[in-house]
C-alpha cells in the first residue's frame, strides 16, 4: 500500500558539480559517481549530499505523457547510468523508502526537516512526481537525512526517528510544508530579515518538536518514543553516517539526489525535474 504523499516546498540549491541536471543527458558523455570506494554504513545503508546556490527555474505548467519503461537492450551500456550504479548508497531501511524496489529509476535523496529548500522540492515538484514515476512503478525514492548546516540537525534527527517508527513520510506530510514557509519559494534572491527569522525558528529544535507533538496523533506517531529515538545514540550515528556519505560522493548541500547514478542538486520545478527523470529512464541500462 503506498504511503501518503508528501507535500513539501524546496529549495533553490545550486549544486556546482552537477549544473542543470538533465542537460547531461543531451551530452556524449554522462557525468556518473563514482560508488567503488564507498562503504555501505552500518543500519540505513550509504548516503548523499548536497551544495547550495540558486538553480530555480521556469514551470510552463504543462504535463508531459507519463513514460514507459524502456525496451530491454541486448547489450546494456556498462558505461551508462543504471540502478546497478545505485547499490552503494542505496538506503536499506524500508521506512525511509517509497515505491517500487525494482522500478527501473532509483532515486537516492537527501534532505532533513530542516531545510527550506527541501520543503519547497516536495511541496512543489514531488507531488506529480509520485502521480506520474512512483505510483506507475517508474521510480523508487529513497531518503537520507542529511544536515547542510548545524542548525538543520534537529531536522535530520527528527527525520530519522520518525523513520525509526515508520512515520517518515506521514510526518513529511506537515514537516516540509512547516519548515518551507508560506507563499512562493524565494528563488533568485536572499530572505529578508524578517524571513530568514522566521526560518531559523522553525528550523530549531523547539520549533520542530512543537510541530511533530502536535500532529503525533494524527500521524499515529508515539512521541515519548519518538522523543528517546530522537536523543538517542543511533539517531545521531545514522545522520553521521548519511553525512559522510554525502561527502564521500561529492556534495556539500541540500538537497540533493542521485538517480541511477546521475547526482543533481538544488530545487527544480516539476516540469524540469520531469525532464530529468525522463532522459535518465531513456539513458539506462537495461536488460
Amino acid at each position: 500500500m503506498r504511503r501518503p504523499r508528501l507535500l513539501i516546498p524546496a529549495i533553490v540549491f545550486a549544486l556546482a558539480l552537477v549544473g542543470a541536471g538533465f542537460t547531461f543527458l543531451r551530452d556524449d558523455s554522462v557525468p556518473l559517481i563514482d560508488t567503488s570506494d564507498i562503504e555501505t554504513s552500518p543500519n540505513n545503508g550509504p548516503n548523499v549530499s548536497a551544495s547550495t546556490g540558486d538553480t530555480s527555474d521556469e514551470s510552463s505548467g504543462e504535463e508531459s505523457p507519463t513514460p514507459s519503461a524502456p525496451e530491454p537492450t541486448a547489450t546494456p551500456d556498462p558505461d551508462g547510468p543504471s540502478t546497478a550504479r545505485m547499490a552503494p548508497i542505496r538506503v536499506t531501511d524500508p521506512a525511509m523508502a517509497i515505491g517500487d524496489p525494482d522500478a527501473p529509476l532509483v532515486m537516492v535523496a537527501f534532505e532533513s526537516f530542516g531545510c527550506l529548500w527541501c520543503g519547497n522540492f516536495h511541496r512543489l515538484t514531488l507531488p506529480g512526481i509520485y502521480d506520474k514515476y512512483v505510483d506507475t512503478g517508474l521510480l523508487r525514492i529513497e531518503s537520507r537525512m542529511m544536515p547542510y548546516e548545524e542548525r538543520a540537525q534537529p531536522g535530520a534527527l527528527v527525520g530519522t526517528a520518525a523513520g525509526m517508527q515508520d512515520r517518515y513520510w506521514e510526518l513529511a506530510e506537515v514537516l516540509y510544508p512547516f519548515i518551507s514557509g508560506d507563499g512562493e519559494p524565494p528563488t533568485g534572491r536572499d530572505l529578508t530579515d524578517a524571513e530568514l527569522g522566521d526560518y531559523r525558528q522553525r528550523q530549531s529544535e523547539d520549533g520542530l518538536l512543537a510541530q511533530v507533538e502536535s500532529h503525533a496523533d494524527e500521524i499515529g506517531l508515539d512521541y515519548e518514543q519518538f522523543l528517546i529515538d530522537y536523543r538517542s545514540d543511533e539517531a545521531a550515528q545514522r545522520v553521521t553516517a548519511d553525512t559522510d556519505m554525502g561527502y564521500a560522493v561529492g556534495f556539500t548541500g541540500t538537497p540533493a539526489v542521485v538517480v541511477n547514478g546521475i547526482p543533481l542538486g538544488g530545487y527544480v520545478s516539476y516540469e524540469s525535474f520531469d525532464e530529468f527523470l525522463t532522459s535518465v529512464l531513456e539513458a539506462s541500462a537495461t536488460g
